[in-house]
């Protein structure tokens, strides 16, 4: 339908005042629940050093009814594994002023306080932090370091909709590392709703820190314990971090927080490797910083990517987070899988690998799936939904997401460049989900993934998720890699106990065109357009 001039700036004018009444009373509603619902704000203090234990309190404010259900997280959101955090919960108690309120477990992590009508109360009770791993939480006498989803109960059906604050009681000389808004008050910090408060882990203690900044946004880098690294390679790991995460500033115009904080959290006692993104943050489990820093910037490059797709660019069954029970998804393969490419991308954008290494990585990525049986069988969707089988332990026969989605990623990105002669890339793509997916307010999924790359490129990709991402077709690798005047060579492995028997390397045509030469150049960052 057609409308003139006059009466389309009518119309116009009708669906400004309806949407500005609408977020007016988004906002009213949200203001009323937070106004309504309970509130938790949280103290924790040590109660025993040498025995592991933090001491938690929590005043309660706000309380209705006759009794209160509180509730631990099940599991940390980006490590997809059930976790029995409760089970670490000591000497649990409610009371008002000394006087203990009846609690009676309603599930294995779950408890109901018969409040008998109070309004304000308090929760008290000890944790034990003797688990120095990417999603645990540890005290010593010396440091302490833990996630929010280990220590802190909330009510059921409020992580998005009241603000905390937490306060630290701390031995004299301990500092507080944290992506977490510090008050005026000391040692306090404000969450925007328990989303937040548990999206921040925080390093306890006397530990090195560096600070530098991009685009006018301050970047801190910890490293816990202190003294691994000297001044001269300390200054190195900083500026290499500012150059990564400048690269991945320039790609989406800008960050996406006011600071952000990278954390190196080690020692002896790590059980499991690894690294976890946040919104504002992120925890790299490292036993001993390396001599050479550089060796550190991969897990750096992922995890902070991830500061737009996942934590921000989020899939539509993760909104909200469901502290209670594994949340099933189908898009880890684009959550994790191409941020490991962009991981790598970055890190050539940046100059910490070369052009040569970045290509030798995606080959080297090929390989993997290649020698992988669990291809033909198992599709990267459904690798992503049975990830709560596996994560921690691989499994006997599964696809690894991270790894097909990085090698989807890779030839995504490619096809897309091929469709506008270089002209746009899956950066486009990331690009049109951060502002009409994220800054919109919703999830996604693969369709709206498939949706976007079709916009972007001008033709359709339904075929190319139909058979590579819903099912186990073979990649066509050189229908993808022929854009970039590439192709693979399959070679075997000349070493008896290489991990492969075949080897897949990304070698250029020999007949390679001028426009297939300028394509690659493009995606190396040999033009100047990256």
């Amino acid at each position: 339908m057609r409308v003139s001039s006059r009466s389309g700036a009518a119309i116009a004018l009708i669906v400004a005042l309806y949407l500005a009444l609408s977020s007016s009373q988004v906002a009213l509603v949200s203001h009323a629940t937070a106004q309504t619902a309970p509130r938790l704000d949280y103290t924790i203090g040590i109660a025993d050093a040498p025995g592991h234990r933090f001491h938690l309190k929590i005043a309660v404010s706000n309380a209705s009814g006759s009794t209160l259900d509180i509730t631990m997280p099940a599991w940390t959101p980006g490590w997809y594994t059930i976790k029995p955090y409760a089970a670490n919960v000591i000497k649990l108690q409610a009371h008002d002023n000394g006087k203990r309120l009846s609690m009676r477990a309603v599930d294995k992590q779950t408890y109901r306080i018969e409040t008998g009508g109070l309004r304000a109360f308090t929760i008290e009770y000890d944790y034990l932090a003797n688990d120095l791993s990417v999603n645990g939480a540890e005290l010593t006498e010396k440091r302490g370091y833990f996630l929010g989803t280990n220590l802190f109960f909330y009510v059921p059906g409020h992580t998005t909709d009241v603000p905390a604050t937490i306060k630290f009681e701390l031995p004299a000389g301990w500092r507080i590392a944290t992506g977490l808004k510090r008050t005026t008050e000391p040692n306090t910090f404000a969450a925007r709703n328990f989303d937040n408060l548990v999206d921040c882990p925080t390093v306890l203690g006397d530990f090195d820190e560096e600070t530098t900044s991009v685009d006018g946004k301050t970047i801190h880098v910890v490293i816990d314990p202190k003294g691994q690294l000297g001044d001269e390679a300390r200054a190195s790991l900083k500026e290499m971090i500012q150059r990564v995460i400048g690269s991945q500033s320039r790609m989406f115009g800008g960050l996406p927080y006011d600071e952000y904080w990278v954390l190196f959290v080690g020692g002896d006692n790590v059980r499991t490797g690894g690294a976890l993104e946040h919104e504002n943050s992120t925890n790299l489990m490292v036993g001993r910083m390396p001599s050479d820093p550089k060796f550190l910037l991969g897990g750096v490059s992922h995890e902070h990517f991830h500061a737009w797709n996942v934590k921000r660019i989020k899939p539509a069954g993760l909104v909200p987070y469901d502290y209670s029970h594994e949340q099933y998804i189908q898009e880890l393969w684009f959550a994790e899988g191409v941020t490991s490419y962009y991981g790598d991308l970055h890190m050539m954008r940046a100059g910490m690998i070369t052009s040569e290494q970045f290509v030798q990585r995606q080959g080297g990525q090929i390989t993997g799936l290649q020698s992988n049986e669990a291809r033909r069988w198992i599709s990267v969707d459904d690798a992503s939904t049975t990830t709560w089988l596996t994560y921690t332990g691989g499994g006997p026969f599964t696809v690894n997401y991270y790894n097909k989605g990085q090698v989807l990623g890779f030839l995504l990105d490619l096809e897309i460049r091929g469709a506008t002669s270089g002209r746009k890339s899956l950066d486009d793509v990331l690009r049109y989900m951060f502002e009409n997916i994220y800054k919109r307010g919703r999830g996604y999924t693969d369709d709206d993934v498939e949706k976007a790359a079709s916009e972007i490129a001008g033709r359709s990709f339904k075929d190319f998720f139909a058979r590579y991402v819903h099912g186990t077709e073979e990649l066509d690798y050189n229908a993808a890699l022929r854009h970039a005047g590439w192709r693979l060579d399959e070679t075997q492995a000349d070493q008896p106990n290489a991990r492969a028997a075949v080897q897949y390397r990304i070698v250029e045509l020999e007949n390679a065109t001028e426009a297939q030469k300028t394509l690659r150049r493009g995606l190396l960052g040999q033009t100047g357009n990256n």
